[in-house]
């Protein structure tokens, strides 16, 4: 299998919950979707094109990141069934910094390297305007490793984890950052017409995001380990799961 890695930087960032109306929270990590139409910008196609050139090209991803912070925005938004400016308030995550890890066969992964290197269109981070940078790493060829370590990633389903008693010790508390949230979210849209923006979900999956404190699996999943430098300018290993979707 080959591994290609890239990293996403921005200033802001948001991806709004797809349930939540009047406060539009945001996903401490891009959803597979998101990947999916990044890889749609970066090839300089629409999503319903660029969702099933992904799939043929049978290509699998792993997510990881972190971000510096976060404010609540208030927005008036024009609805279609209510002519009234409506008011919501929306979660902007500052400063994020995203592994994302495309894994396939060496051709859909070159093809991935090259539209990445030389983007046709700019990458945004949720809204048009979340802008990002992209830092396109080496390839490597490597077969999955056993992860059992998990922190600022997501998986597939609902994970069993031992609970760390440091969470619970009041006496000496600890910032465990964005707590494991678990979100129902497609992995797939029909287009009525072939129109990119008249889209309906028709295949969910459950994904567990886990935050800033490492948890440990009961079950080990599959996925990569990899080098990065973290804010402090030191080097870390990564646990990256891999999404079998």
């Amino acid at each position: 299998m080959y591994r290609l890695h890239i990293e996403i930087r921005g200033l802001t960032a948001s991806f709004r919950v797809p349930h939540m109306y009047k406060y539009h929270r945001s996903l401490p990590l891009p959803p597979y979707t998101s990947v999916v139409g990044m890889f749609g910008a970066a090839i300089g196609k629409d999503m319903a094109t660029a969702q099933e050139i992904f799939k043929s090209l049978k290509l699998k991803v792993g997510i990881a990141g972190s971000y510096a912070g976060g404010c609540n925005d208030t927005w008036r938004v024009l609805t279609t069934k209510n002519p009234e400016n409506d008011v919501v308030e929306r979660q902007i995550l500052f400063k994020p910094i995203y592994h994302i890890l495309f894994c396939g066969d060496e051709s859909p992964i070159r093809f991935c390297e090259r539209a990445f290197s030389y983007p046709v269109y700019p990458l945004s981070l949720g809204r048009p305007d979340d802008i990002a940078n992209v830092i396109v790493h080496d390839i490597s060829e490597c077969e999955p490793e056993n992860l059992q370590i998990l922190s600022n990633t997501v998986v597939i389903g609902v994970p069993s984890a031992q609970a760390d008693e440091s969470l619970f010790d009041i006496d000496k508390p600890i910032n465990t950052g964005p707590c494991t949230l678990l979100y129902r979210l497609p992995v797939h849209f029909l287009f009525e017409n072939g129109f990119a923006y008249e889209r309906t979900a028709d295949e969910f999956r459950d994904f567990t995001f886990i935050g800033n404190h490492p948890i440990t699996l009961k079950e080990q999943v599959k996925g990569f380990k990899i080098e990065i430098n973290s804010l402090a300018g030191e080097l870390e290993t990564l646990n990256i799961p891999i999404l079998e979707i």
